[in-house]
Formats: C-alpha cells, structure tokens, sequence
C-alpha cells in the first residue's frame, strides 16, 4: 500500500484513469473505498489528509510478471516484478496532473476578473478603499472627444508633390487595396509637423487588411533621412470608400496607438501624425485627413484592453477590463471615440523634389536609366546636379552602388548646403553610375 499526501481543492471531482485502473484510492482509515463519482468536500477529505493506494494484482498480472524474466529477489526473499512501481508512479503523475488543469481552468473562472487570479490568491485581508482602488485600475471610462478638441500635434504641412505621387499610385488600383507609408520630416517648437518625403514600405495589402514585410532598406532609408536632417514624424494609409460613418477600423485604431507609444516610449504627449486618405462618396475625389488618438486609446492599448472586433468600425474590449462607454458597461467601443482630428495642409519643399521612381510599387522600378533621365537635366532651366540629387528616392538608390557610411554623407552635406561644391570625384563616380559620358 502507497500512501499519498493530499492537496485538497473543493469541488474537484477525483479524477481516475479508467481505462488503466491499476490502483484505488483509500480513504483516511486505510479501509474503505473512496467513490470517485464524489467531490472530495463530499468525501471528507480535508488539505493535508493522508490517502492510501493500493494496487490491484488482477489488474495489472503482477503474478505473471513475476513468473516472468522481469523478476527480481530482495534481500529479504521476496519476489517483485520490476517496473510495476515506476508504472503506477507515472499513472499517479498523470491523474495529479489532470487534477491541476482542472483547478486550474476552475481558478481563472473564479478570478477576481477573468483571467486573473482571486483575490485571496493575491491578499488573504482586503477593505473596501483597497478592492474600489484595484478595481478602478481596470475600468475605462470612454466618452466622446470635444468637438474641435485638437491632438498635441497643432497642424501637419505635407509635400504637395510626395502626396501627389502616392494618390496617383492608388488609382492604378482603382483604390480597391489599402497603401501604408511612412512621414519624414521635421517638428518645429509649435508642434507643427512638415512632412518632405514618403517612403513605402514593402507590405501585403487587401481592401481591409495590411502587413508590413521585412524590408531590407529599412535601416538606410532612417540613416539617410537623419544625414537629411529628418525624422519619421508619422504614417500614412489610404483605403477604399466607405460608409461616412465608419472612419477607422480596429487594426488601424491599434496601430495608430502603437506608432504614437513607440514614437515617445510610453504614453506621453507626441506629434506622430496619422493621415488617411480616401476617395469621397459623393465627389469620387481624394480626400486627405490628420488625425492623432487621445492618450486614453495609447494606455489601453498599451495595458492590452482594446483587440481587433469583427465589426471594423469597432474595437473589442479585453474581458479582464471594463470600459464604461458614456457610463455604460460595453464589450466592443465605436473607434470614433479615441480619435482627434488634426489640420492637414499642403506645401511645398524647399529642400528635396519628389521626380525619381518609388520602391517597393508593383510595376515601378528604380533603373539606371532613370538616373540617366534625372541627371541629363544639369544645366538646363536652372537644375544643378546638387539640386537633381536632393531627392530622397534616387539617394535611395544611390546607396545600391556608394557606402552610405563614407560616400552618402558627403553627398549629403553638399545638398543642404549649395555653397559646398560636391567633389569632382563623386561627380564622375555618380555620372558613370548614371551611364554618362
């Protein structure tokens, strides 16, 4: 007879592998059967009682065993069968086992909130001041922005040119798929964001869903824009037409939170703009808008309270939090709420012009005739070789063939300031690149 120290969970029911019966439980008097239909509250069986197990020879052949070759001899003379002690140890590690999942799953049902544990798992003594505090930390109260009420970024300007090219491209498409890209530029002391180029990421889009592909030029494009003097200041993302009231979908409303975390580490105040376009209803004409998310959707979406909802126009709350929308308990939250619209405007860049072939577009390749075309230009109307290389996408492509360590910084340097002439020698390096003479 095994005698086994017992953890005793109310309301689980012992659990016995039928199919392998080679033992029985024995209540505490070492006698009587335990009916394994019962609870062990229902048995009487308290935390720290003593059970017994003992083994049913019939069951397992320990008769035949041992008239077997997988016999051995104690000292003492007696005759066991080898094995049969592992084996039940191993059927007693399965049914503990069981045991544990389903106090387990029995636990998270009775958590504090789902998911969580109960709270005399985490405090055996509690008062009301300290349950109405660590209930609070998981309840969102949600209402409506004020009207008119702004982001922390007061208005973006964006390249008239850069956004011209990215419209242009969605109507090749009809704007039946989404498009992603990213903003640089620069944020001035008003928190005023000039947006001078876009780059588009490789990605996989349909007419309601994005992923963003691992991109090899992504460290290149962020090291050239700082050469540039710019930074990543926001995304943009186009989409097909949709109903007025629907503005955001779920994956966009999480993303946009995610893009603004990153771009401060945390929830804090940031500028990273958010533009979505669109074709208008009514118009059929392109329609561009700012927006940022409140600080709100940045700490939920930090703390994992908001998830994608099949009904797009919505996100679906986490069962662990509670979000009171107008005071009102709801398990899905309209996106309309988290949103902040932000004045959008169009400008032109002193600095950068927008001519050379976009990356990562289906039918649009960067060539060496490209350059060839661009560069043809020195010396008429005006165009020097400083002022047709001050386009992002074509040092984009110029990285293929210089080191964007020793060579690209130069080059740089000679654009944003025309009284430094750009050395005779990346001239000729660069007009070969180009094919000319």
């Amino acid at each position: 007879m095994i005698s086994l120290y017992i953890l005793c969970f109310p309301k689980l029911t012992i659990i016995l592998l039928h199919d392998l019966t080679l033992f029985s439980f024995i209540c505490i008097s070492g006698k009587d059967p335990i009916n394994e239909t019962l609870t062990l509250k229902a048995a009487g069986i308290k935390h720290g009682d003593m059970l017994y197990i003992t083994v049913n020879e019939e069951k397992t052949g320990i008769h035949e065993a041992a008239a077997s070759s997988l016999k051995k001899i104690t000292k003492d003379g007696t005759i066991v069968a080898q094995g049969i002690l592992i084996y039940l140890l191993v059927i007693l590690l399965l049914t503990l086992l069981n045991l544990f999942i389903d106090y387990s799953s029995i636990a998270s049902s009775n958590g504090f909130r789902p998911g969580m544990m109960p709270l005399r798992s985490m405090k055996m003594h509690w008062t009301l001041n300290e349950f109405v505090e660590l209930d609070s930390q998981f309840q969102y109260k949600i209402s409506k922005q004020p009207t008119g009420e702004p982001g922390f970024c007061s208005k973006v300007a964006v390249d008239a040119k850069s956004l011209e090219s990215f419209i242009n491209y969605l109507y090749t498409f009809d704007f039946r798929c989404m498009r992603i890209g990213y903003l640089y530029g620069t944020v001035d002391k008003n928190n005023e964001v000039q947006v001078h180029f876009i780059y588009e990421p490789k990605q996989e889009t349909t007419d309601i869903t994005f992923k963003l592909l691992r991109d090899e030029q992504d460290a290149n494009v962020n090291e050239l824009a700082m050469m540039l003097g710019y930074k990543k200041v926001g995304w943009i993302f186009a989409h097909p037409p949709r109903e007025k009231k629907f503005s955001f979908s779920g994956p966009e409303i999480l993303a946009t939170a995610e893009h603004q975390l990153e771009s401060v580490d945390g929830v804090n105040d940031t500028t990273f703009i958010t533009i979505k376009v669109t074709l208008d209803i009514e118009t059929n004409k392109p329609h561009c808008d700012g927006w940022q998310v409140s600080k709100q959707c940045m700490a939920m979406v930090a703390e994992n309270v908001l998830q994608v909802s099949p009904n797009l126009g919505f996100c679906k709350v986490n069962p662990t939090f509670t979000a009171l929308v107008e005071m009102k308990p709801a398990k899905e939250v309209d996106n309309d709420f988290f949103l902040c619209a932000i004045p959008i405007l169009n400008y032109k860049s002193e600095q950068l012009i927008c001519t050379f072939p976009r990356p990562n577009r289906f039918g649009e390749y960067q060539t060496q005739n490209d350059l060839k075309n661009q560069l043809s230009k020195i010396g008429k109307e005006g165009w020097t070789i400083q002022t047709l290389l001050a386009d992002f996408h074509l040092l984009l492509y110029l990285c293929q063939h210089l080191s964007i360590h020793d060579d690209l910084p130069r080059i740089c340097e000679a654009i944003l300031n025309p009284e430094i002439p750009l050395d005779e020698g990346y001239q000729l390096i660069i007009r070969s690149i180009a094919g000319l003479n």
